[in-house]
């Protein structure tokens, strides 16, 4: 029966071949614009720590004067000072935690570096290495007994190793960054969490990878560039901008376990700020906020807006395609109404003559499905090509060829539905007299 009904279709799809292109094309412009909007929206929201994001949480502390005017993209807030996240790090009950900065030095020209160049990399807490999952491919990471003596100590990436010559032979061996001397203890392997979560997020959220780690306390005393946004509200010039109680720089993030775990850190928090708040520090308690890893993301509007008003828009063309399409495809049918009728009258029941009917618009939707496809890769394409940081990673999986087709047979079926059930309510015997 099924292979009667799409024989039947096929023949009324060659018969009106206008109108059925003109379905498949608008089926498939909506499909395809709407899972291209779909892919991009998806891969700026993707985890950037599986497994691990779920139980990291970024402690959020109003130290701000009550009359310090907060503008929108220059919100102190989002970054801690230096003096907060070593009270922390040292007064924190138990859980791990790791502060961290980015930072930007120049690469000096010696054994191996003919020419200097720029790298990028984070100064931070000896923790970050377990708590991110950094793995080590050689070496080792710092110790806390390291870091409080500030030994000049450096872990590079496996790609700034292998352009500077070190290998697992040279570690132990020097290397000059910024102006100053460090020695190679480990080379960590690639890290390339999207989005960057691990930085102020002001740039490069979804471009860029770590070349250096450095220890936050050694990083601190010696000064080092920091390429993190430096928030400050006080006129007065420190002689080290970074210990400056007033400025704040780093990301700080904490590792809990459960529910209760998240209460007893919140009450550390709070404890630690009331404290602040006696010794004349802080004018106000203002109560500390703990989002995770995924709602820090969200709060900060890693999707732009006008990214999203694309996807509302691309959603929007396939509600409107469908209804041209629910209309053209009533046409169709009531075009088709002395044909309904006859078989009416000779015993087809109409959940048969329904099924027949929604038989060409399932294909109609495979063809449109293809034609979304298509649409779909020339969108990728093209916002590849964008001077985005996040239209690299934009790709059209395998994974997504099954939903598109799906989309578009479900979505012909819906639009069909409806105008199939209209043409065949009719009585049969009505419908006969119209259709003379």
């Amino acid at each position: 029966m099924i292979t009667y009904y799409l024989t039947l279709a096929y023949r009324r799809l060659l018969a009106t071949k206008g109108m059925s292109i003109a379905l498949m094309l608008g089926l498939g412009l909506g499909v395809g614009a709407s899972m291209m909007m779909i892919t991009v929206v998806y891969t700026m929201s993707w985890d950037p720590l599986p497994g691990r994001s779920g139980h990291l949480f970024h402690p959020v502390l109003d130290i701000l004067p009550s009359s310090y005017p907060v503008r929108a993209g220059r919100d102190p807030r989002v970054a801690m000072t230096w003096l907060d996240a070593r009270a922390l790090l040292k007064q924190g009950p138990g859980y791990q935690q790791a502060a961290l900065a980015s930072g930007r030095l120049l690469v000096d020209s010696q054994t191996g570096v003919p020419v200097p160049f720029f790298a990028r990399g984070q100064y931070a807490t000896t923790s970050v290495f377990d708590m991110f999952g950094i793995d080590l491919v050689a070496g080792r990471a710092w110790t806390s007994a390291e870091e409080g003596n500030r030994a000049r100590v450096v872990v590079l990436s496996r790609s700034l190793a292998a352009r500077v010559g070190f290998n697992r032979s040279r570690i132990g061996d020097s290397i000059r960054l910024g102006g100053h001397s460090f020695t190679v203890i480990g080379i960590a392997d690639k890290w390339e969490p999207r989005p960057r979560f691990h930085t102020d997020l002001q740039q490069d959220a979804f471009s860029g990878s770590e070349d250096f780690f450095v220890p936050l306390a050694l990083a601190v005393d010696l000064d080092l560039n920091v390429a993190s946004s430096i928030f400050s509200w006080s006129d007065a010039v420190a002689s080290n901008s970074l210990e400056d109680s007033r400025s704040s720089w780093l990301q700080f993030w904490v590792q809990l376990g459960d529910d209760a775990e998240k209460a007893d850190y919140v009450r550390f928090l709070e404890n630690y700020l009331h404290a602040q708040v006696r010794v004349g520090r802080l004018e106000r308690f203002v109560p500390p906020r703990l989002p995770s890893l995924r709602e820090y993301l969200t709060e900060r509007r890693i999707v732009p807006n006008d990214v999203k008003l694309q996807l509302a828009l691309s959603i929007a063309f396939l509600g409107v395609s469908l209804l041209n399409m629910s209309a053209l495809i009533f046409a169709r049918f009531v075009g088709m109404s002395h044909e309904i009728s006859i078989r009416r009258a000779l015993g087809a029941r109409r959940i048969d003559i329904i099924a027949q009917l929604l038989s060409e618009t399932a294909i109609i939707g495979f063809f449109g499905g293809i034609i979304g496809l298509l649409v779909a890769w020339l969108g990728v394409a093209l916002v590849r090509s964008q001077p985005e940081d996040y239209a690299s990673l934009i790709r059209l999986g395998p994974g997504l060829i099954l939903p598109i087709f799906m989309l578009a047979l479900v979505s012909s079926l819906l639009a069909a539905l409806l105008p199939a059930m209209r043409a065949t309510s009719g009585r049969v015997a009505m419908q006969i007299k119209v259709a003379e």
